[in-house]
């Protein structure tokens, strides 16, 4: 009842994601590169949601998680100093070098890298392409529950620009500029820049630090060259995140020193002021070639470069008595080239790709200069710390197709074969007997994995307006190492864990004529071979936390969106998503003989939703007055797989709101996010001592925002 009801509610609405003209009936055609080839949003066979340049804007979403909030059944959850993408209820990945994500980002077709690199800056954007469900066959591994693609603007040949500067309460202050330039009939460059900064909302109160800050640059460039049938475009990126990440308000305290008293929320008790830094770029070269008669062959090589270094006090108490300081660094190179063809009744791609990646950790425990006021015998200094470099090389093969075997019925047809190679070197380990660690030197260790992800989808145009789909699709994440702090139990249980596998069916619907637009979807997944952290029994009263296979999941549910323009310079839109993603089996996962079966998903909220209203008004003929209000709701979830009353994650409302001034080369807008100053808890974290603490969504936030354009 809960399905059909949300279903209902969005055939009454609309979908929160794609901005449309203001003037006129009709919705703008919305043109997607989910499948590599140029396609309507219309005639894919897929649940994808688009956030374009206006909608970023009218959110004020400046990086990648604020547009997933647009976006149902997707999230990035804030884990502590990491971000993780969940699809349908299906996420988590990349707690260490070795443990991948479960869903791929990637920018203008290249795979930005492991979790550091979902701290993407929404800077020169237009659109952001949210897929869901397995995406193994053109987007290759690690794209078990979907996958986010990101299309920057390209060069044109008109000379022009924009700058944009807003101020907002905590002191916000951003400035973001963009250049286009043809530099010949053939050449055009287009370069963009941004700085955002802004008060922390959360005191540390033992030095009187703001937390939660903002302070970000970031640049991007792209060239085109046009000769004949040949184009080039080559992009550039680099972002550097500079933030004092609060990883919580403690409830508990490491060492049981007692707790501190605090003044009220958003304060916390450290003694060292936390620091999150993370640099992310890279570049691309992509070459086009037309080579007649529907043929045409691309060649994607890429570089991508994270380095991730995080800090952080561990007992979280005044008292100097220990803190962490992680640093990561990965570099991947990358090569596609395909082969796209086009008649009049077969459309599709093939190609080969090739990935290399390596990662490297360095992360450590220091005890402070008061670690003497503790039983255990520690001295300052470090006190434990981990090692290791893990290489991947991967190759694929992929191709898809559409034939249209009839006047309304197509065959969506798509296989990728992935061979992966890992290599696990240096691992290295060692730690006080006070934190329960074992010693490990230079231990090595190698792996390959294959896998074949097909995807066979039936289209039909069931009329001009209406198509309906029915789709299966098969993905792969691959196997790795638990490269992290561990007892000699652990290390001597094996480390070592091997790839999960996904099924996954879906069916749907796409409407869409002048003033309306309509995709309702319902899917059933299955994870085999689920890799989670699972209490083993090793014998002799010995108790193990692995991450290894363990599980078997699932998740079914649906998604909804319609936009509508029931009146001229009206829009009405809403989105909606269930998702049902529960432990098939989970023998043990809460202990010996504490089975999990049934319970949640972790960060896996029933229902998400969102919805945006927006009115023109015209004042004059090349003035006009931009009213929205959005909304955004998420049910209530569970921070870990137990589903334990501490760990629940309650459910919240959001209300935004943005009113904008448009002239012909000018906008000047006012805008509050979180309208209602809801407080409420983000996340809540259990550490690798048990401590607990709270994540606090940001409270209210508000601004302005003057927008030049020269055109």
């Amino acid at each position: 009842m809960i399905l059909v009801s949300v279903l209902a509610a969005a055939a009454v609405a609309g979908s929160a994601q794609t901005a449309v003209a203001d003037m006129g009936d009709a919705l703008d055609t919305i043109v997607v590169t989910a499948q590599k080839r140029e396609q309507s949003l219309h005639d894919v066979p897929l649940s994808i949601d688009v956030v374009d340049a206006a909608a970023l804007d009218r959110g004020e979403a400046r990086d990648l998680r604020a547009a997933a909030t647009r976006v149902p059944n997707v999230s990035i959850q804030r884990q502590g100093a990491i971000d993780t993408v969940f699809v349908r209820g299906i996420g988590g990945g990349g707690r260490n070098i070795g443990f991948t994500t479960r869903a791929g980002v990637y920018v203008d077709g290249v795979y930005a890298g492991q979790f550091a690199s979902v701290n993407q800056d929404a800077l020169d954007i237009a659109r952001i392409e949210f897929l869901r469900g397995p995406q193994g066959h053109l987007f290759g591994r690690n794209t078990d529950s979907g996958a986010i693609s990101i299309v920057t603007e390209a060069p044109g040949h008109v000379f022009g620009g924009s700058l944009q500067a807003g101020y907002g309460n905590k002191d916000l202050f951003e400035l973001r500029g963009t250049l286009n330039a043809p530099l010949s009939d053939q050449v055009a460059i287009r370069v963009s820049g941004s700085h955002r900064e802004r008060d922390g909302f959360t005191l540390n109160v033992p030095t009187g630090t703001d937390l939660d800050n903002i302070n970000r640059d970031s640049a991007r460039g792209r060239m085109r060259a046009e000769f004949g049938d040949v184009t080039l475009d080559l992009a550039a990126d680099y972002s550097h995140d500079r933030t004092n990440k609060a990883i919580g308000e403690a409830l508990t305290d490491t060492f049981n020193t007692g707790p501190s008293p605090l003044p009220g929320a958003f304060d916390t008790p450290y003694n060292v002021d936390p620091l999150q830094r993370i640099r992310t770029g890279g570049g691309s070269a992509t070459i086009g070639w037309a080579l007649g008669q529907g043929l045409s062959l691309t060649s994607i090589t890429g570089y991508r470069g994270t380095s991730w270094h995080r800090r952080n006090d561990l007992d979280y108490v005044p008292l100097d008595l220990a803190m962490m300081d992680y640093r990561d660094r990965f570099a991947q190179t990358s090569q596609e080239v395909r082969l796209n063809f086009a008649s009049d009744r077969l459309n599709g791609v093939a190609g080969l790709y090739v990935f290399d990646e390596t990662a490297r950790t360095d992360r450590r425990v220091i005890a402070g200069s008061q670690v003497g006021l503790l039983p255990f015998g520690l001295a300052p200094g470090l006190s434990a710390q981990v090692l290791a470099q893990v290489k991947t090389r991967s190759y694929a093969a992929f191709g898809a197709a559409d034939w249209r075997f009839a006047d309304t019925l197509t065959l969506n047809i798509g296989g990728r074969f992935t061979h992966d190679r890992l290599r696990l070197d240096d691992y290295s380990s060692f730690g006080s007997p006070v934190f329960g660690l074992g010693r490990i030197e230079g231990f090595a260790d190698r792996q390959s994995n294959d896998s074949f992800d097909p995807s066979v989808a039936l289209s039909w145009a069931a009329t001009p307006d209406l198509n309906l789909y029915a789709r299966y699709a098969h993905g792969y994440k691959s196997g790795g190492w638990n490269v992290d702090f561990l007892s000699a139990a652990q290390f001597a249980d094996r480390i070592r864990f091997t790839p999960e596998r996904v099924n996954s069916a879906e069916a749907g619907l796409k409407f869409a004529r002048p003033g309306l637009r309509l995709a309702l979807a319902g899917y059933y997944t299955t994870i085999g071979d689920y890799q989670i952290d699972q209490f083993v029994d090793l014998g002799a009263g010995q108790v193990s936390l692995q991450l290894r296979n363990a599980t078997k999941a699932r998740s079914w549910g649906s998604e909804a969106s319609l936009e509508a323009r029931p009146v001229e310079r009206l829009n009405l839109s809403l989105g909606v998503g269930y998702a049902h993603a529960t432990f098939d089996r989970f023998p043990d996962g809460g202990g010996p003989g504490v089975d999990l079966d049934g319970n949640r998903l972790p960060y896996a909220p029933r229902l998400t939703a969102s919805g945006e209203l927006r009115y023109g008004i015209p004042l004059a003929s090349d003035l006009k007055l931009d009213l929205s209000g959005d909304w955004t709701y998420r049910s209530a979830s569970f921070s870990g797989p137990e589903n334990l009353a501490r760990q629940r994650i309650d459910a919240r409302h959001l209300l935004g709101a943005r009113a904008a001034l448009v002239g012909g080369r000018f906008e000047v807008a006012g805008w509050v996010r979180n309208l209602l100053d809801t407080r409420y808890v983000d996340n809540r974290i259990f550490d690798f001592f048990g401590t607990q603490a709270v994540e606090r969504g940001e409270p209210r936030t508000y601004g302005v925002t003057l927008t030049l354009r020269s055109r």
